[in-house]
């Protein structure tokens, strides 16, 4: 089944359709469109948040930069728009690509901003991946686990007002209301007054807790969370939740701007395992894994249902890409074989269901 707006099927976990043929998401998305839709209010909710942490903090804010582009501009945007003072990081997740680091360094140069790369126990690192891909089938998820709780972290150790990510409105929006991550959207469009940060982090952490491994769990807290003080914990804010999105704007901007420079592929280009992740979805899927990211264009009135089959076809894997993957198989210890034998059970499973 194809939902009637987006191009949703039944593949999507966590998926469902209404008697009408209408995906969830679509519904979902559909509650909070008047929101989203509202400018003014958006603009005045990020301007309480920057007025609630401006110069009563170390830093007004705490931004995570990988070198992509939207992190980049986030930055860019609140020191030379907003005028803050902030201090940007980097984590090292071990497949931080050379090009990034160049572009990394370049921008915080440029904008005389504070920056630190943060790095971790890689032998926890790679036990946390291996136990993500045995999972999971993919390192994504540790990954983002790993991400948001560090941003949270540091934030509280260096005493920053805030922490800003630079997800676009598509990723945020992709699942909305059926993953851990809408829960942090829903503060975000209430005034910062209202919000319980403490109360919902800890909700969030144990939530994802239940679906980790005892052992694995304690490790992540100790590696990630050890600078966290549970009862002065900052906002996690989405930049992009209050600020229209332009992909080819952003990368024009900041060409000109910054020196912003990557290959012509940009589009994750600072992660070096990007395709073998990919390519992994694809044989557990049976589609690109971005079906949902196109679905919320889509829904949102970026893309036609033609023009977001268009870009599905394009994002097809035609070739493994043979050195990615050994390189991501080779830190995780996990055997080729194995992976995609439970993918293909997996991809079973979809038929099955459908």
């Amino acid at each position: 089944m194809i939902c009637k707006i987006c191009l949703n099927d039944n593949s999507v976990r966590n998926i469902s359709f209404n008697s009408e043929g209408i995906c969830c998401f679509c519904e979902n998305y559909g509650k909070i469109k008047y929101k989203l839709d509202d400018q003014s209010s958006l603009k005045r909710l990020f301007e309480q948040r920057i007025e609630g942490v401006r110069e009563k903090y170390a830093y007004d804010a705490a931004v995570g930069i990988s070198g992509g582009k939207d992190s980049v501009y986030v930055l860019y945007s609140l020191v030379k728009d907003y005028g803050l003072h902030v201090k940007a990081f980097t984590m090292n997740n071990g497949f931080l690509s050379t090009k990034a680091r160049e572009n990394i360094d370049r921008v915080v140069s440029q904008l005389g901003v504070e920056h630190e790369y943060i790095e971790f126990d890689m032998k926890k690192l790679q036990r946390f991946y291996h136990y993500s891909m045995k999972k999971w089938l993919v390192p994504c998820i540790a990954c983002s686990y790993i991400g948001y709780a560090s941003m949270v972290n540091y934030a509280s150790r260096i005493n920053a007002g805030m922490v800003v990510h630079g997800r676009s409105p598509a990723q945020m929006l992709r699942f909305y209301d059926k993953d851990i991550y809408s829960e942090l959207i829903k503060p975000g469009l209430l005034p910062p007054e209202d919000t319980d940060i403490s109360g919902l982090y800890s909700s969030l952490l144990k939530n994802i807790e239940k679906k980790i491994d005892r052992d694995i769990m304690l490790d992540v807290r100790e590696m990630l969370m050890n600078d966290t003080d549970e009862e002065d914990l900052r906002e996690f804010v989405a930049f992009f939740l209050y600020h229209p999105y332009n992909e080819n704007k952003i990368v024009d901007f900041l060409r000109k701007k910054v020196g912003w420079d990557t290959p012509e592929d940009y589009d994750h280009y600072d992660c070096t395992i990007h395709n073998a992740a990919r390519y992994i979805y694809q044989k557990a899927e049976g589609r690109p894994h971005t079906l949902p990211e196109i679905s919320s264009l889509i829904r949102m009135g970026e893309l036609t249902r033609e023009e977001g089959n268009r870009r599905l076809e394009e994002l097809i894997i035609n070739e493994k890409p043979s050195e990615e993957l050994e390189r991501l198989l080779d830190f995780a210890d996990i055997n080729e074989t194995m992976l995609f034998l439970k993918a293909g059970v997996y991809r079973m499973k979809l038929k099955l269901n459908n």
